[in-house]
């Protein structure tokens, strides 16, 4: 018989309030109004990293005040997360959550023994008193033992949200009164797998009998950490990850605002402030130009990109491109904080700018968004050549305006369901060399080739790292741009020289 395999995301103390609520003030540290938001962030973080777990396990204190009349409403949004991503979720609750049955029948999670993936999971809610005293009724106490003997093939894990074991030196009661009988009884049991939260450092893992033990650390402060469990049918493998980037001097140079029409919730103070946790040392605000220009209509149409006379009414005004100008004055004097423009190619000009607004900015990116003439219905019946001089073309006026960064490189082919055209590597790659601009990358979606990054390398020209954020879930996540590097070779710690930072 083949023996069980399950992979568990664990996820504790989210400690999620809604902004400008008092507790925030006195728990400076716990970015309480971030809960939804850094459950968003590591659900994308597994994903870069090629990972997908079979379940969701969350330990507790999954809101900051239980009492408080939309305690429930925030449960049911972080249900709402697990439920569009598609996971199965085993949660107990902690002293913070709500007192009656609320987590439980939000994420239809009851407490007691459940069974899932060849595994039975011990669900045990402890009873907490005054002093935040907790202690494990004796029903609960004898519940292992129990599930052992009823179920004797099945590998036993213990979910709960006060740690058990190793004991804690601290004035505050973070163990249940009763935690060396609670060890007992999983070690009788044969528990393999303790999961805790409540004490926001962590704890372990650390083996004690046939029982892992490990404290999961609060998700809500930095470096706002999680774990990956493996389990392979007796063994236990945890691994502990951090949203958090502790790499010196990352630069972010393509994060969207509110502007644009194609944000979802980026805003760029939050931008800024989510950045700087991540660890990115520097974030330049860079917003599409020709959104600025445009009627939400006229822009997403792109026959701005060859029919000059709806160009130049649209550039003619009234635009956004003052209200982005002050929005970029507010960051002004701030050195971690840069502004630019996302600019596009117009037919006869080279980019769609008017007079004098290609100045005062700290950085262009130019892109390529269209191929005119071609949709994604009738770009396939299109020649590939065709194609292909279409892009060069765009690229070609870009360069020869003076962008600093080509954003997404070839990612309108692979939008588009084409293969990335690897017969353009070589000539982009001189083009790029030529005009002295760097190769940006990018995973808002559809990546370009590592193959491409490898022969900007040897070429000399330089990588850049853009976000491309339009969600603040994507904001400050570089770790797969990281990982790109890894890959090809570079370390952006001592090899700084190959990537592009804003002076």
């Amino acid at each position: 018989m083949r023996e069980p395999r399950l992979d568990l995301l664990v996820l504790a103390d989210l400690h999620y309030a809604l902004p400008n609520r008092p507790e925030a003030a006195a728990e400076p540290l716990r970015k309480m109004a971030w809960g939804r938001l850094l459950f968003r962030k590591v659900l994308r973080r597994v994903r870069h990293m090629g990972r997908w777990p079979d379940a969701l396990v969350l330990l507790g204190d999954l809101v900051e005040d239980g009492g408080a009349a939309d305690a429930e409403s925030l449960l049911k949004g972080l249900a709402a997360e697990a439920e569009e991503a598609g996971l199965f979720v085993l949660a107990v609750a902690g002293n913070h959550d709500p007192t009656d049955d609320s987590v439980a029948r939000v994420f239809d999670s009851p407490t007691g023994f459940r069974e899932f993936g060849g595994y039975g999971f011990l669900l045990i809610r402890d009873e907490v008193g005054p002093g935040d005293f907790a202690a494990r009724p004796p029903g609960d106490l004898v519940l292992p033992v129990q599930a052992a003997r009823a179920h004797p093939d099945l590998p036993l894990v213990a979910v709960q949200h006060n740690p058990i074991f190793p004991p804690i030196e601290s004035s505050y009661p973070f163990l249940p009164t009763n935690a060396e009988a609670i060890a007992e009884c999983y070690e009788e049991a044969g528990v393999i797998l303790s999961l805790s939260g409540h004490y926001h450092c962590g704890n372990g893992p650390i083996q004690r009998g046939p029982t892992l033990y490990r404290t999961t650390p609060a998700l809500c402060e930095s470096p706002f950490r999680f774990d990956y469990v493996r389990l392979r049918g007796r063994r236990v493998e945890v691994e502990t990850h951090a949203l958090r980037l502790e790499v010196p001097g990352l630069t972010d140079v393509h994060c969207h605002t509110e502007l644009a029409y194609c944000a979802t919730t980026v805003r760029a103070e939050e931008n800024v402030a989510i950045s700087r946790a991540m660890g990115v040392s520097q974030i330049c605000l860079t917003e599409h130009a020709f959104q600025l220009y445009m009627p939400e209509e006229e822009a997403w149409s792109f026959r701005w990109q060859t029919d000059r006379p709806m160009a130049e009414r649209c550039l003619a005004g009234p635009t956004r491109m003052e209200a982005y100008r002050a929005l970029a004055g507010v960051w002004r004097g701030d050195a971690s904080v840069r502004i630019g423009l996302e600019v596009d190619w117009r037919e006869g000009e080279g980019w769609l700018l008017r007079p004098g607004d290609a100045d005062g900015w700290d950085l262009l990116v130019g892109g390529v968004h269209l191929l005119p003439g071609y949709t994604r219905e009738t770009v396939r019946k299109a020649k590939r050549a065709e194609l292909e001089r279409l892009f060069i073309r765009q690229v070609e006026d870009l360069l020869s305006k003076g962008i600093s960064v080509l954003a997404h490189p070839f990612r309108i082919f692979i939008r588009w369901g084409l293969e990335e055209p690897t017969a353009l590597h070589d000539r982009l790659v001189e083009m790029l060399k030529a005009a002295d601009t760097a190769a940006e990358i990018n995973f808002h979606d559809h990546p370009t080739s590592d193959r491409f990054y490898r022969e900007c390398l040897v070429q000399g020209v330089r990588l850049a790292l853009g976000t491309d954020s339009h969600d603040l879930s994507e904001v400050g996540e570089l770790f797969p741009h990281l990982e790109v590097l890894k890959r090809i070779g570079v370390d952006p710690t001592t090899e700084t020289d190959r990537l592009f930072r804003l002076s």
